[in-house]
């Protein structure tokens, strides 16, 4: 029997849960009569969610969606203060999402960053006939900019290697790969740099090959030479000493610890410039590999409240190469994916380019000439970072004691480092990784390596299919290589590569892999997702046809499934109440318009986080809308901004 004291606590006890369900009770009546700060009815919202669903209308309260509907339905949330746009019919999308784009620096918008300031200049390969025609630019350089001796000086290329002047890929520049490779070193750079360490790039992505003079080489062997011995890679020469070319992690190693770099607060116009271009295709999340400088910009920007794009960045950039004791040093990032707000968080800590780039990419097939095959004499099946026995250029790579790629990937999943934003371009490479997924989990347990994902998608084997499945990689692809790879690969490989290996999306999807957008390249978003659609080269022929996607598989790479890809699926990538209010107005309809024409659709509204940060002067005039902050413009008259300005790339900012 209870006594009068316990009886008396049960009583209160329950007055106060009587109380408080009261309580909670009002506050959520409360809740549900607010009012929304903005709708858009009268529409067509694709809303991407689970079954595709299509409404008229959506509701927004703060930065977040809270209801989707019919427009009677969604309209009762209308209140004396809400902003109604009535949108006549035009489609709305979740906010675009990139899963695999540069913007890590000012680029062409680099206005006073001359080379006093910034120690880096551009060779420009399209006059040069012989090694002599690039040492006298480097003199030239030298001899107009009175650098201090001591003074770290970055050359980069113009002209990618193994491309024609114009960009397309060909075998015309063989000659200048010879001058690169087989006449330049470090005795040729000493007679017009004597007194400087100079780092000349070897091609994009950069990363992956450089070549230095003896300052250089006396610096990083004397500060890092045990770390370059066992892991390189770098070349020698008749007599065994280096002869001043590098491949990684030798070249990551001296791009984050010697070569100079900018200024945070000399990056945020250029970066928020290319930002506001993104806004203007619907973009409202990009994820790349960043530096820590190029972080800084962005936090900057956002200190600001200029940060007009959600980031999801990869961590390791600015670490690989530079951790040299892996055990100690990868564990200090356990737990950092993730980190971060809903604006700037981190998705990896990985390795920088997995393999090399174009005619670099690891592969299992044999070339048979082409454009894939100007750089065979010196990888015949490109540069394989993570075989145990590459050692660099078979001409003249040193010996190794170690594989620094597998070593990171491997170890990094015993600290659930994620591996992402990354470079992993050949069949080879992806066959190499998924092997990496098995060791991990069978050395840490089937929680390692969990969510991965491998970018790209140039060459994929689809023999891997089914395992990639089995182990949950996700596929960042990049649809411009069905125009500037999959008509070499036919040369260099044959059709049956070209039309299965490059970019084979809907196998891959059909296979049980998630597959996701990423455009890897300044470019018109739409134009490029319109690739997926038709698959169609600059030419007009499609390759792989098979592939195509429909649109609203399509819809769902740059969309849904990217923002699973950035680690945000439960926030972004669809119109669905509770997500963060990232969305686009469109000025035709994705569903209904040719698909030759997809490529042509403009955003006339682009919203982020609730607020408005693009318009067309159109649809701002026909709905007196002119909020603080927002830019009123086009895609074309943005861009047009850059109209005859050189790009600058910091050193090492711009590849993988």
């Amino acid at each position: 029997m209870k006594s009068a004291t316990t009886a008396r606590r049960d009583k209160d006890a329950l007055q106060w849960s009587l109380v408080s369900l009261l309580i909670m009770l009002s506050v959520g009546r409360v809740y549900a009569q607010q009012t929304a700060d903005m709708i858009l009815h009268n529409g067509k919202i694709l809303t991407v969610d689970d079954k595709f669903s299509i409404v008229e209308a959506v509701a927004v309260r703060g930065n977040q969606i809270v209801a989707v509907g019919n427009n009677a339905d969604v309209l009762k949330l209308a209140g004396p203060n809400t902003q109604k746009i009535d949108l006549n019919g035009k489609t709305v999308v979740p906010g675009l999402i990139d899963t695999h784009l540069h913007i890590t620096g000012p680029g062409q918008y680099a206005e006073g960053l001359n080379p006093e300031k910034t120690h880096a200049m551009a060779i420009d390969w399209r006059a040069v006939r012989t090694k002599d025609d690039v040492l006298s630019q480097i003199k030239n350089y030298m001899d107009q900019y009175h650098f201090k001796p001591g003074d770290w000086l970055y050359f980069q290329d113009r002209i990618q290697v193994g491309l024609n002047e114009d960009g397309a890929r060909g075998t015309a520049r063989l000659d200048q790969v010879k001058i690169l490779y087989d006449e330049l070193n470090v005795t040729e750079l000493d007679r017009v740099a004597p007194d400087n360490p100079i780092v000349l790039t070897l091609g994009i992505p950069d990363e992956n090959g450089l070549l230095v003079n003896g300052k250089a080489i006396d610096i990083l062997f004397k500060n890092e030479g045990a770390f370059i011995k066992k892991y390189g890679r770098f070349w020698i020469d008749t007599g065994g000493k280096p002869e001043g070319h590098l491949e990684p992690p030798a070249t990551r190693l001296l791009l984050n610890k010697y070569t100079p770099r900018l200024k945070p607060e000399d990056m945020t116009d250029g970066i928020e410039k290319y930002l506001q271009e993104l806004n203007a295709s619907g973009v409202t999340t990009i994820s790349t590999k960043m530096r820590l400088n190029g972080i800084d910009a962005y936090k900057l920007l956002q200190s600001r409240g200029q940060l007009t794009m959600r980031l999801g960045y990869g961590l390791g950039w600015d670490y690989f190469g530079s951790v040299t004791d892996l055990q100690s040093g990868l564990k200090q990032f356990e737990g950092a994916t993730g980190s971060g707000d809903d604006i700037l968080w981190v998705t990896s800590v990985s390795p920088s380019s997995v393999d090399g780039a174009s005619t670099r990419a690891c592969t299992n097939q044999k070339r048979s000439g082409g454009a894939f095959g100007v750089l065979d004499g010196w990888w015949p099946f490109g540069q394989c970072h993570t075989d145990n026995e590459f050692k660099g250029s078979p001409r003249k790579g040193a010996p190794i004691q170690g594989n620094y790629f597998r070593d990171w990937v491997i170890i990094g999943a015993k600290y659930n480092l994620r591996v992402a934003n990354d470079h992993v371009a050949g069949d080879r490479s992806v066959e190499n990784m998924l092997s990496a997924v098995e060791e991990s989990r069978k050395l840490y347990g089937p929680k390692a390596a969990q969510n991965w994902g491998f970018d790209h998608c140039v060459l994929v084997d689809p023999a891997d299919f089914k395992r990639a499945a089995r182990l949950g990689v996700t596929f960042s692809c990049a649809p411009k290589y069905l125009q500037d790879v999959a008509p070499t690969a036919a040369t260099s490989y044959g059709d049956k590569i070209a039309n299965t290996f490059v970019v084979p999306v809907k196998s891959m999807i059909d296979s049980g892999i998630k597959v996701v957008f990423e455009s890897d390249r300044d470019s018109y978003k739409w134009a490029d997702l319109q690739l997926f659609l038709t698959r169609k080269d600059k030419s007009g022929k499609v390759w792989g046809p098979q592939e195509k996607l429909d649109r609203p598989t399509a819809l769902r790479t740059i969309t849904r499934w990217a923002a699973d890809y950035v680690l945000k699926g439960d926030k972004l990538g669809s119109i669905e109440a509770g997500k963060l209010a990232d969305l686009a107005v469109l000025d035709r309809d994705y569903m209904a318009v040719p698909v030759e024409e997809v490529g042509k659709i403009h955003p006339e509204m682009t919203m982020l986080n609730g607020k408005i940060v693009f318009l067309s002067p159109k649809f701002s005039q026909e709905n007196n809308l002119e909020p603080k902050g927002a830019i009123v413009s086009t895609y074309e008259d943005l861009t047009a901004r850059r109209a005859g300005k050189r790009g600058f790339a910091e050193p090492g900012a711009n590849g993988g």
